[in-house]
């Protein structure tokens, strides 16, 4: 018996230090230039989805702006113009995120007009397009990769 629950603890052992080596390497990504601007991709996605449920007549939610806030300071290794227009286009959905909040604290709908969401659609798919060809132009340059910790440094 000594030796089967020996074998079961290292068994064990094993399957912790794997699960914590899949957890750092996420980590690791998503602190990564490159993971920050898959982040801040991902808030723009779904704000893009938002506004084409909202033309659909359904209920509008908060838009994200939390990766972009995270990271505003330090994407500056992107190209100035898409710096520019991400830092306008998520101001306009800040705006739009307190008259959305405002809209539900007083219980109406009404304060949120189509042409609010129809005038971030364009915007939203200039900056899709133009952060999903930065990530493709650089996802094997190893200045925005993340970087991999060994044991042993060179």
């Amino acid at each position: 018996m000594g030796e089967l629950s020996s074998t079961i603890i290292i068994g064990v052992a094993l399957v912790l230090l794997m699960v914590l080596s899949v957890f750092l390497q996420g980590f690791r990504t998503r602190r990564s230039p490159i993971g920050k601007v898959v982040g801040i991709a991902s808030s723009v996605r779904h704000n893009e989805n938002l506004c084409e449920n909202h033309s659909e007549n359904r209920s509008i939610g908060r838009f994200k702006t939390s990766a972009w806030d995270k990271h505003r300071e330090s994407v500056d290794f992107l190209p100035e113009e898409l710096r520019t227009e991400l830092s306008n286009v998520f101001e306009s959905i800040t705006e739009l995120n307190v008259t959305i909040d405002t809209s539900r604290r007083l219980g109406s709908t009404g304060y949120v007009s189509a042409a609010d969401i129809e005038r971030l659609k364009a915007p939203l798919a200039s900056c899709k397009d133009k952060l999903q060809e930065w990530v493709y132009a650089n996802m094997n340059n190893p200045e925005y990769l993340p970087k991999k910790r060994s044991i042993f440094r060179r």
